[in-house]
């Protein structure tokens, strides 16, 4: 008995037996299409692809809370940026237009329970801003956080980034 992968694989590639050229060039656009979809999320939230500074001062904020007894609890949304995808995201999403993530400068995280008070919310965030601006970025560096949002993600995101002087927002 086959498994169901390859169950799932042959019904997903059965139209590319029909004599339908039409039917055949849809599976494999979707198959591309899908295939590009999670290739472009993993390239855009790999760290190496970003400054080293804007690494440390990630690295940084989970190192701090670790040692005063947060769980680090954090998920990296984004990092590089193609000019291309910014431009979506000025259009759809109110990004920057010259982002510091186009320039490799950027992360974008979101704080999940960090204080082990069973919920995710502004206070994880708070705890994270504050630690970030005092003590790790300083004046050396850019913070925007987006609690105002209505979407949970955008609530709960932090935007770090190493432009080298003192940069904040809050929406």
């Amino acid at each position: 008995m086959p498994s169901p992968e390859t169950i799932l694989l042959r019904n997903l590639l059965s139209p590319l037996k029909s004599k339908n050229m039409k039917k055949k060039m849809l599976v494999i656009t979707a198959i591309l299409f899908f295939t590009g979809v999670l290739y472009f999320i993993a390239l855009c939230n790999n760290t190496s692809l970003v400054k080293p500074k804007v690494n440390e001062y990630y690295n940084a904020l989970k190192t701090t809370l670790q040692d005063r007894g947060y769980k680090p609890n954090l998920m990296i949304i984004s990092t590089k940026r193609f000019k291309w995808f910014n431009n979506l995201l000025v259009i759809f999403n109110g990004a920057a237009t010259n982002s510091r993530h186009v320039k490799c400068e950027a992360i974008d995280f979101i704080v999940f329970d960090i204080n082990g008070d069973g919920s995710a919310n502004s206070k994880d965030v708070d705890i994270a801003y504050e630690i970030l601006d005092k003590e790790i970025i300083k004046n050396k560096g850019g913070i925007g956080t987006y609690k105002e949002e209505s979407n949970f993600f955008n609530k709960q995101m932090i935007h770090i980034d190493c432009r080298g002087k003192y940069g904040r927002w809050h929406r």
